[in-house]
Parts: C-alpha cells; structure tokens; sequence
C-alpha cells in the first residue's frame, strides 16, 4: 500500500468518525426531547420518542416509556390513528424482555444517542404497565368511534379490577354510545361508594342530581377539587350528551375544558365533543 492510498483511508475513516459522532448527538439532543418537562411541540416531541424508540441501544424499558411519550403527544394532537398504534405496541411488548438488568444507566455518557429516561417500576410491572396501556387505548378508541374497542379495553380491566369505578364509568359510556343497555347497576355493589367517584356514579344510576354530584366535587385541596369538577363535568355531560340533553352537556363540556388538565384523556375526549357539537345544526 503506498503512502498516499494510507493517508486517503485515514482521512476517510476520520470523516466518516467525525459524521457517525455528529449523528449521535444529534440523535442525543432529539432524544432529549421524549420526556422533557419543557414546553415544547408535539411535533417535537413525537420525533424525541421515535429517535429514542429506533436507537439500537435503548433498552426494552426506556422503548416502552418512549411508546407511552409519543402516544400520548400523538393523542393530543389529535392523531389518535397512530395513538393507538402505539398502544397496541405497548400492550404486545413481551413481559419476559424486562428485568432489572435493563434498568437504564441514569448518568449517561454525554454522546449516548439515548437520552436519560425516567423509568418508574410501573413501567417493569407488567400488569401496571399494560392497564395503563388499556385505560388509554380504550379512551383514545372511544373518541376515535371504536367503540368495541373501547369497550373490549374497558371490560378487561373492569376485571382485572372489578374495584375500578372510572373503568366501569368509561366502559359503560361506550356500552351507551353502541346503543347497549347499561350494565352498571350490576358493577356498583363491588365499589367503594363512600369514595369519590361514587357520586358520579349514583348520578348514571339516577340515584343523585348533578348539583349534588358538583357539590361533592368539592375538596380542601384546590388541585383536587379541580380535577373532582373536571371528572364530574366530563362524565355527566357525557351521559347528558347520551340522553339528548345537549343544552346542559354543552355546558358542562365547557366547564370541563375549562378544568381538566390538558394532557387527560377527559379533556381531549371533550375537546372533540366540543370541536363536532359547534358545527352540528
């Protein structure tokens, strides 16, 4: 090999070293974007989680937690198809791939193309894991118009958890919106109905009025008397929805808007409603 042949195959592989450590970190700095407490877009952060998701070193963990970050930035922006897609990926994500070992390295090296994830043992719990799978599939397929979906997720965790009333709320809103009878007669004896949400829940069975459901809102902890008045506005003007009562629904629709967080499925689910009853006749 001559002189000059080595000297070319050095400088190509140091351009080709300097490109490959450039793409890490801008791989990094995307990635970066996935969990971001910052205010950024949705776009934003839908490209975070897909560069996390597509990294040949993320491990099972921190790819779940990406799928859990992208779908719920895919859901409030309203994509629900690739929302749900995502879920479905979640829900199909082998249990067996997740142990202790793939808990990730909290202090990455800064060139890592994998950013530092938060990884709660929620995410290594597999019955954890895939209820908060189902609850947010269900919802986002109750607001794309799957309702059989919706209410295959619902049922499921109804029984993993037959104690779980917003479950058993959500399952038989999509049960009424099919045009099915309600079953939540039947499901109520097995809740705590000195807990909320059992106010909403005697208002589906007829047994409260909504101004007793909105009065037990009430909390001393301003941040949880809000989300009581999001859950109770949300719900009862869903079923008010169902019932043709559309003046009060509209009202109470707004009043969740104005309540619930804007990263809750009970918000999207009445911002949608919102977006359809504004252009009905």
């Amino acid at each position: 090999m001559t002189v000059q042949r080595w000297y070319s195959l050095v400088g190509m592989a140091l351009v080709l070293g300097s490109m490959s450590a450039l793409s890490a970190r801008a791989q990094s700095s995307v990635g970066k974007h996935c969990m971001t407490a910052a205010d950024i877009s949705l776009d934003d952060r839908i490209a975070g989680c897909t560069a996390v998701i597509e990294s040949v070193r993320s491990v099972p963990a921190i790819v779940v937690s990406a799928y859990f970050a992208r779908a719920a930035a895919y859901f409030r922006k309203g994509d629900l198809d690739h929302a749900i897609a995502d879920y479905d990926r979640i829900i199909q994500h082998p249990p067996t791939e997740f142990s202790s070992r793939d808990r990730p390295d909290t202090h990455p090296r800064g060139d890592d193309p994998v950013p530092a994830i938060a990884v709660s043992d929620r995410t290594f719990d597999p019955d954890l894991r895939s209820a908060r799978a189902y609850r947010a599939r269900g919802i986002a397929s109750f607001q794309a118009g799957l309702l059989a979906q919706s209410r295959d997720d619902f049922k499921r965790l109804s029984e993993r958890d037959p104690k779980d009333a917003y479950a058993a709320l959500w399952l038989d809103l999509a049960r009424r919106r099919s045009g099915l009878a309600s079953e939540l007669a039947g499901a109520a004896g097995r809740f705590d109905m000195q807990k909320w949400p059992a106010p909403i829940v005697r208002f589906f069975l007829g047994q409260e009025t909504l101004d007793a459901v909105l009065a037990a809102a009430d909390d001393p902890n301003p941040v949880t008397s809000r989300t009581h008045v999001c859950e109770a506005s949300f719900f009862a003007g869903e079923l008010l929805l169902q019932q043709g009562a559309e003046a009060r629904a509209v009202r109470l629709i707004d009043r969740a808007l104005q309540d619930c967080p804007r990263t809750s499925g009970e918000r999207s689910v009445a911002d949608a409603e919102a977006r359809m009853l504004s252009v009905m006749p």
